[in-house]
């Protein structure tokens, strides 16, 4: 699993590398990419795989055109008391999980990550979208940043997340909102 995801990812950031224009100004490195770059401040709900009370996360991302990173903190819910000490539900119970994480992708549409944390390994699918990103990539226009209103800077997080080894119990789907700065 991890070769066959680090080779999908080097091969994404390498087909971005190369679809780049040759005779590019150095001075204008994002000329005629229409795509919104920055940092998306996010918070929300996260549904755990196994059987513990919903809770909350904390995110903050930022995106270029093709990398992006970030770091999160998130609390899994309580268990209930019917299941015995050894168990997933029991492990993830009332835990908060601190990640950090880099990968490559198309802007903050689609974004696959690779993460490391208190509980190990993780592999991480998520995006961040707005409004303004979306009108601006269709119309292929940029609006500048100065200009961009909080509605324009509303921003809607949906990811997916998959632990390694004996810390699956804490894989989880989290979407929240935030915004771009």
């Amino acid at each position: 699993m991890r070769i066959t995801t680090l080779t999908a990812c080097g091969a994404l950031l390498a087909t971005s590398l190369f679809a780049t224009t040759v005779n590019a100004n150095p001075s204008e490195p994002y000329k005629g990419t229409y795509v919104q770059r920055g940092t998306v401040v996010s918070a929300g709900r996260v549904d755990p795989s196994k059987n513990v009370g919903n809770s909350y996360f904390m995110d903050i991302n930022y995106s270029s055109v093709a990398l992006n990173g970030g770091i999160s903190s998130k609390k899994f819910g309580k268990a209930s008391n019917k299941y015995g000490q050894d168990t997933p539900e029991q492990r993830v119970s009332d835990e908060w999980v601190h990640n950090a994480y880099v990968g490559v992708g198309f802007s903050r549409l689609i974004q696959f990550q690779l993460g490391y944390g208190t509980e190990g390994q993780v592999f991480r699918v998520r995006s961040d979208f707005n409004y303004r990103a979306i009108v601006d990539f269709l119309t292929q226009t940029n609006t500048p940043k100065h200009r961009l209103t909080v509605a324009d800077r509303l921003t809607f997080t949906l990811a997916a997340e998959r632990y390694q080894g004996k810390h699956d119990a804490f894989n989880n789907v989290n979407w929240g909102i935030g915004l771009l700065f």
